[in-house]
């Protein structure tokens, strides 16, 4: 069998576990009650419902594993970190520090993310000296750009004097660690346009943590400020795997 009709199964298979998830958001927008702080509308069982979701989805995704590089595989973990960050932040899983915890999870997350982006340039780059040299030099733009707006968002947004050092830098490693795995998206689709959905959801999970991050240390706020920061990283996770997932060799 070859690989296009698997790729179009799970194509078709992922579209119908991505469906459910939106509907379920969807409604919670809709009908769902404002807590007592105006952060969220959407219910907590219904956000963890749509991380795993796209978990389910990415593991979906693994039967690409014949794949050289293995990069399903390696999305797959990704998201899983991110699920179990996910339950970490929202204190399903009650831990001391919760922040701190729920960032070096997902920062072990966008180090599986990251080991695919490169694994998935490093295989396209091989098909000529031209794409290598392309390679090169719309990675290290990007990186450097993603570096960049990481730190004035950092600054700007996030950094809080009132508050530890331990908190405050780590947001800061934390913010330089998701801006390269985005800066490494922009990167492959620059090289590649079919990556571009990675792209973009790499610029999506970049801008909803730097809110989440101000939410949290910075204490800004507006109406349902948690339904933003969730809609816009979800939808970033979700481009993310099925990007990496489903584009075809």
């Amino acid at each position: 069998m070859s690989y296009t009709q698997p790729l179009n199964l799970r194509r078709r298979a992922v579209f119908a576990l991505y469906g459910p998830g939106a509907a379920l958001l969807l409604l919670g927008l809709a009908l769902g009650k404002r807590d007592d702080k105006a952060i969220n509308r959407i219910p907590l069982q219904v956000r963890m419902a749509s991380s795993a979701l796209v978990l389910a989805c990415a593991l979906l995704l693994w039967r690409g594993e014949d794949r050289p590089e293995r990069l399903a595989g390696y999305v797959a973990v990704g998201m899983g970190c991110g699920f179990l960050g996910d339950l970490i932040m929202a204190e399903v899983i009650p831990l001391p520090e919760h922040v701190l915890f729920g960032m070096l999870t997902f920062g072990v997350g966008h180090g599986w993310y990251m080991r695919a982006l490169l694994d998935r340039a490093r295989a396209d780059a091989r098909r000529s000296t031209q794409l290598r040299q392309l390679a090169a030099r719309a990675r290290w733009t990007a990186l450097g750009t993603a570096w960049v707006v990481a730190l004035v968002g950092w600054w700007a947004l996030v950094r809080n004097p009132k508050i530890g050092p331990a908190l405050n830098y780590g947001a800061l490693v934390y913010a330089l660690l998701l801006s390269s795995m985005s800066g490494l998206a922009a990167a492959l689709a620059a090289q590649d346009r079919r990556y571009l959905p990675v792209a973009f959801g790499g610029a999506l999970f970049l801008a909803s943590d730097m809110l989440l991050a101000s939410r949290l240390f910075r204490a800004t706020h507006f109406p349902q400020i948690g339904d933003v920061v969730w809609m816009t990283y979800i939808a970033g996770q979700a481009l993310i795997v099925g990007g990496m997932g489903l584009a075809e060799d």
